[in-house]
């Protein structure tokens, strides 16, 4: 096989294609079993030595071809020698960030600082995210890492971003002397997973060897995987879904990956399931967003040519997965071989490792309704139950009460997933980790999502501080926004959110909502305006006080695809959220500035 890298220390094989079916693999004697090992580093050395050659990742290109392929003893072989490198330079214990496009590089660089009981620390690509300078700049600031690792062709510009603060090399110039392989801990910290700041600031969570190995057996053991099952994901390695659930799964259960680029599914959605129908994928997953996204935008006619009927697990990880979203989806891709029964919600947080319930593979999600306060019903999805040791406890927030079985209160997690804590922020983990829960004890973490258990079934409302309290009654904004986002064809699917504000001792309902492309120039905003505010008064017996129409891709989100409601209002109240045009039935307290359309100021 051809070798095609420019950089030596990072040998991938050329693949001129991969049969459908081929790529998973049939348990045998001699396969390592994952549960004997307390740390990845030394489970991945007894993959290289079973099976040397096998596969565990291939990548594709924009096209979604396949270019290369990291098999166990590659993977194996060039992680140790940055491992060495790095216990040369003294670096065991200390941060190192990791500056990779994604691709090979970044898989090599994560295992090599694992396996040298240095502490990794994946930050998103400061070529390939908008505003992802800042965002490593705050990173560095707050993580205080020794060494950036990154590749050559990135090294001068990254240099260039953060200005000396902290070195920045790349695997070939690490010194390569053979240090040893000293094994990391299990009790030692391996991860710092920067949230993605739905509701704030974005915190770095301590998540230790133990902790990964216990949530990679949560994940295997409720998905049902095994050496059988393939993989297909786009999910940025930087981001816990995708560094978790796609790097590290798949070693931990001994199964090959086939990665796209983000990028590439962005530009064309259509990639993904391309990619899950030739590589005949049993496990392949994103946000809710996503699966809205294929719907949208994968014309009927490109679908002809998928075959989706290996697709055993497609999970969601949104909070709360919409019912609406997973009708769609299997609506318009179950002509071609998709089950609704492979529908899978799930519920995690990078404060619990990722995964803290899913359901079971082959059964459809179950669903109840719930009264909401102007006497309609809302219909929720099961996020499935949680094992191997991890509880789930529904409680007051105000008294810590445990609930009974079909009431609302803060979902409580426990067990040998959860993370040490918050990095260099004692308050922040005070409040959140290691909480005592009346008459069951210590150990909670306190996930600052609302929900209830029903027959063993976990269901999501939303986060606590995004609840909007209007009149003495509590609404969630997702379903405003669920609402909101059908009232018009020229509102964007997962483009709104609902905030409140409060100007004269008076609480007013905004809803800020992208356009779509075509009513981008001249969005009709008295028309739009009408039909939000007869559908949300309608569905939810609320006043919207301001409509905000703003253009594609404005409205602020995670890097999972989650709305930050509360970056979206303080941004919209200081004039600096990109309004196309407003339309108010009341007097709202907000900054000039410069737009187009409609905006009145006061």
């Amino acid at each position: 096989m051809g070798v095609r890298n420019a950089n030596p220390r990072l040998v991938v094989h050329e693949i001129s294609s991969q049969p459908s079916g081929a790529m998973g693999k049939s348990q045998g004697a001699g396969d390592p079993n994952p549960r004997a090992f307390p740390t990845l580093p030394k489970l991945l050395r007894a993959r290289a030595l079973a099976h040397p050659e096998s596969p565990a990742f291939v990548y594709l290109d924009h096209d979604g071809a396949p270019v290369t392929t990291l098999s166990y003893g590659e993977l194996d072989r060039q992680s140790s020698q940055i491992a060495a490198g790095l216990r040369a330079r003294g670096l065991a214990g200390e941060r190192i960030l990791l500056q990779h496009p994604q691709g090979p590089e970044f898989a090599v660089a994560f295992f090599g600082v694992l396996a040298a009981g240095a502490v990794a620390v994946p930050a998103p690509h400061t070529q390939t995210r908008r505003g992802a300078p800042q965002r490593i700049l705050a990173i560095v600031e707050d993580a205080d890492p020794r060494l950036v690792l990154t590749t050559p062709e990135h090294e001068a510009a990254l240099t260039q971003t953060l200005a000396g603060r902290v070195p920045v090399l790349t695997a070939d110039r690490l010194d390569q002397k053979d240090q040893g392989r000293p094994d990391p801990r299990p009790a030692e910290l391996a991860l710092l997973q920067y949230t993605s700041g739905s509701t704030g600031v974005p915190k770095g969570v301590m998540i230790g060897h133990s902790a990964i190995m216990a949530n990679q057996r949560l994940i295997a053991a409720r998905f049902g995987h095994d050496r059988t099952t393939v993989m297909v994901s786009w999910l940025p390695m930087f981001h816990d879904m995708g560094l978790i659930g796609s790097l590290l799964q798949p070693i931990y259960a001994g199964f090959p990956c086939v990665m796209l680029l983000p990028d590439a599914f962005l530009a064309d959605p259509s990639i993904w399931l391309s990619a899950i129908s030739t590589f005949r994928a049993t496990t392949a997953g994103a946000p809710n967003f996503a699966y809205d996204y294929c719907v949208d935008r994968i014309p009927v006619a490109d679908r002809a040519a998928l075959d989706l009927r290996s697709w055993k697990v497609a999970f969601n990880g949104s909070e709360p997965v919409r019912t609406q979203t997973l009708a769609r989806f299997s609506e318009a891709f179950g002509p071609y071989g998709f089950r609704a029964t492979s529908a899978y919600p799930c519920f995690g947080m990078a404060e619990a490792t990722l995964l803290i319930s899913a359901g079971t593979p082959g059964v459809a999600p179950q669903l109840i309704s719930r009264p909401m306060p102007n006497g309609g019903m809302r219909d929720m999805v099961s996020n499935g139950a949680t094992s191997e040791g991890h509880e789930i406890a529904i409680v007051d927030p105000e008294t810590f009460q445990a609930q009974t079985d079909g009431t609302e209160g803060e979902i409580w997690a426990r067990g040998p997933s959860m993370a040490m804590g918050y990095w260099r922020n004692p308050d922040a983990t005070a409040q959140s980790f290691d909480v005592a829960l009346k008459d069951k004890g210590r150990g909670w973490m306190r996930t600052g999502d609302l929900g209830l258990m029903q027959d063993g079934q976990l269901y999501i409302s939303g986060r606590i501080k995004d609840m909007i309290i209007l009149k003495g009654r509590n609404h969630y904004p997702q379903d405003i926004e669920a609402t909101a986002m059908v009232a018009h064809p020229a509102l964007r699917p997962e483009g709104g959110a609902a905030f409140v504000v409060e100007h004269d001792d008076r609480v007013s309902l905004v809803l800020v909502h992208e356009v779509t492309a075509p009513a981008f120039r001249e969005p009709p905003l008295t028309e739009i305006a009408g039909a939000l505010r007869a559908a949300v008064a309608a569905h939810h017996g609320l006043h919207l006080a301001v409509v905000a129409l703003i253009a594609p891709g404005a409205l602020p989100k995670t890097t999972s695809g989650k709305v930050q409601r509360n970056r979206a209002r303080m941004i919209y109240l200081d004039g600096t959220l990109p309004v196309l045009g407003e339309d108010r039935h009341g007097p709202v307290l907000r900054r000039s500035t410069s737009v187009s359309g409609d905006q009145i100021n006061i």
